[in-house]
């Protein structure tokens, strides 16, 4: 599975600037994702934005205080060529059918089309593209609504729904009022391969009924099967290694973590790649070894942190 995080899009974009025509009047760009990717261009080019619709519509390209170029057009009819702009290409049926409806509007101009990632049959649908990228692909932007979630776990607490708080991580009452009243947070639209939580089984009721509440769809709900909350801050207790373990022995391609930590575990244990929610960050088997170098020497200070917060969050409970 090749995940393409915000990051490595804005890097995409500001590598192959050059590349860009400079010449158009215009970004126009396609919903949803396209939009994104056309108004950072249109910063990055200094130009205006529209998105397709209000294009279509006529509409004149708004701003704020920036320092607007020599030709800056007023109304987007004056446009005589327009960059159209998608994040990617699969099929091409979004990128024609934005022509179509442009067309259709009644513009008579140059259409310049631009695709940030398309794959090898598709490439040349577009006038431009900046970058190869093959499927199986998941975007940042885009990974609770993509097929491939049937494929992936996905961690609960702090994704799906916020972590509790200390407060609230009581192992009794408190503790299963958060999980009946807890806020969502990432909703996925398409049914995920497997939820897999260190949230104990016999909390499983709970959890069943807020994901219904919710209309999340799933193949597997994984819970930890210990007696009571004390036991997993045992020692020798990981919650990555738990996670990690049923990651490694299933056939799911990806996993979807909410903290930092527990994703380097998961993606030592299993030989796999974890995107972590806390810190937006891909985490590679090939890059573990540095991450876990890095996170080793920031520990002192990290340590003092928390510990300097468990002291005030003690002080509250007194």
């Amino acid at each position: 599975m090749k995940f393409i995080t915000f990051e490595e899009l804005n890097n995409c974009l500001y590598a192959n600037l050059g590349r860009i025509p400079r010449d158009a009047d215009l970004v126009v760009g396609i919903p949803r994702s396209g939009t994104m990717v056309a108004n950072l261009l249109a910063l990055y080019l200094n130009l205006p934005f529209l998105d397709v619709p209000s294009f279509c519509d006529r509409r004149d390209p708004a701003s704020g205080n920036t320092r607007k170029c020599r030709n800056w057009i007023k109304s987007s009819q004056e446009a005589k060529k327009i960059l159209l702009v998608d994040d990617s290409i699969s099929s091409g049926r979004a990128m024609k059918e934005a022509v179509s409806r442009i067309r259709d509007s009644g513009y008579m101009g140059q259409i310049v089309t631009l695709a940030v990632y398309a794959l090898a049959v598709t490439c040349g649908t577009v006038d431009l593209y900046l970058k190869r990228c093959e499927q199986p692909r998941m975007f940042e932007w885009n990974y609770m609504h993509h097929w491939a979630l049937e494929y992936t776990c996905v961690d609960m607490d702090g994704v799906l729904c916020e972590d509790p708080g200390f407060m609230e991580n009581d192992d009794g009452k408190r503790y299963r009022k958060f999980l009946q009243e807890a806020k969502p947070k990432f909703l996925p639209t398409q049914k995920v391969g497997a939820i897999v939580t260190c949230r104990l089984e016999k909390y499983r009721q709970e959890t069943e009924g807020w994901l219904k509440r919710y209309g999340v769809e799933y193949g597997e709900l994984i819970m930890l099967d210990l007696e009571c909350g004390r036991d997993r801050w045992k020692e020798g207790f990981s919650h990555g290694k738990f996670k990690g373990e049923i990651y490694k022995k299933s056939d799911f391609l990806f996993f979807l973590e909410s903290d930092y930590r527990q994703a380097l575990e998961i993606c030592r244990c299993s030989g796999k790649e974890v995107f972590s929610i806390e810190n937006r960050q891909l985490i590679r088997p090939e890059d573990l070894a540095s991450r876990l170098l890095v996170l080793k020497s920031n520990w002192g200070i990290t340590w003092k942190r928390v510990a300097k917060k468990l002291m005030n969050k003690l002080d509250y409970v007194k």
